[in-house]
């Protein structure tokens, strides 16, 4: 058994825990409380969608470009 303690609306997870279970960057803990004082954690693997995601936002493909400029009304002429 392994005792945290809260602190400023925090929980840390000691070490040994975090190793038991195996968590990694961008796992998500999913917290079901039980009962008054009593909590189950369940660990949810990363996707790596997010990742993945933030790296094409670093990264955009190359769509080519538009030839000539386009005027304010042309760019938004189906939105009204």
């Amino acid at each position: 058994m392994v005792e945290t303690t809260y602190y400023e609306d925090k929980v840390y997870l000691p070490r040994q825990v975090r190793e038991k279970l195996g968590l990694v960057d961008g796992d998500v803990l999913h917290i079901e409380v039980v009962e008054r004082g009593v909590a189950k954690i369940s660990v949810i693997r990363r996707c790596g969608a997010s990742k993945r995601a933030l790296e094409a936002l670093d990264n955009p493909p190359d769509l080519g470009t538009i030839k000539g400029k386009l005027s304010r009304e042309e760019i938004y002429e189906d939105i009204t």
